[in-house]
């Protein structure tokens, strides 16, 4: 969905940059505590926001209008210009989304509207985790009354999904550690989170012996796969740094003495 005028109108609980927090991080915080609201993220002119409730991802705007469910429709040959045209001409008279109005011209059948209104939030979030700058905000609260369509995607889950389209696989890595760095499994377990069979053996094969750089190069994945799918699970707390284990060394001070440690 579009939002040429959707600002958020509380304040904002915190505000950072992308290059410095990256938005799975940000995901990752606001899932912690279940906190409903919005995470507003900014570049130049460009500002696209991600709704959040109870921990799930439940909608998504963008002011661009390559965003919008007309353009997409359009580019995929699924209404004509005229029906395109109609739909920008009462979306300019009224408060509605094009969503709404495309629906209320009947454009699709009403199955394949909800499917390609789906299918276009989502496409705006995973574009998101695409962005290698800009700013980003989380805003509380709930403003959701006018939305037909809601998604209903856990955190985790969105961000297996969303790591996959981020752009810079070795700035993921950097904030796990260098390639000798050794990953251990963490015992957390995430209810939500639904692995496919190459993303558990990825997470299986973390066993505290296996360096970073030996678990990117591991196959059936690609290594730029294998590199943001491990930076999801480190940031998601499912795997970390092995700690090293203090050894205790007795040294023998003299001949009839008792040892040291």
């Amino acid at each position: 969905m579009t939002s040429p005028t959707n600002q958020p109108s509380a304040r904002p609980v915190f505000e950072t940059d992308l290059t410095q927090t990256p938005l799975p991080e940000i995901l990752v915080t606001v899932y912690r505590h279940k906190a409903p609201g919005t995470v507003a993220c900014r570049r130049g002119n460009e500002l696209k926001e991600i709704f959040l409730d109870r921990g799930h991802i439940v909608f998504a705007t963008s002011n661009q209008v390559r965003d919008s469910l007309g353009d997409r429709l359009l580019n995929e040959g699924l209404i004509t210009r005229e029906q395109y045209d109609e739909s920008v001409r009462r979306l300019l008279k009224s408060d509605k989304r094009q969503g709404t109005i495309l629906t209320e011209m009947r454009v699709l059948a009403p199955e394949a509207m909800l499917d390609a209104v789906r299918e276009q939030i989502q496409e705006i979030v995973w574009s998101l985790f695409a962005w290698d700058g800009g700013s980003a905000q989380f805003v509380p609260g709930r403003d959701l009354h006018r939305e037909f369509v809601k998604l209903d995607i856990p955190i985790p889950q969105a961000i297996i999904e969303g790591v996959r389209h981020a752009p810079d696989a070795k700035t993921l890595l950097s904030r796990m550690g260098g390639r000798h760095t050794l990953l251990a499994k963490s015992g957390k377990e995430i209810a939500e989170l639904v692995l496919d069979e190459d993303e558990q053996l990825l997470l299986d094969r973390v066993d505290g012996k296996r360096s970073l750089g030996d678990l990117v190069n591991l196959a059936p994945l690609a290594p730029g796969v294998n590199a943001r799918l491990l930076y999801a699970y480190f940031v998601m707390g499912l795997i970390d740094v092995k700690r090293s284990q203090a050894i205790r060394v007795k040294v023998q001070t003299n001949a009839g003495g008792r040892p040291s440690r």
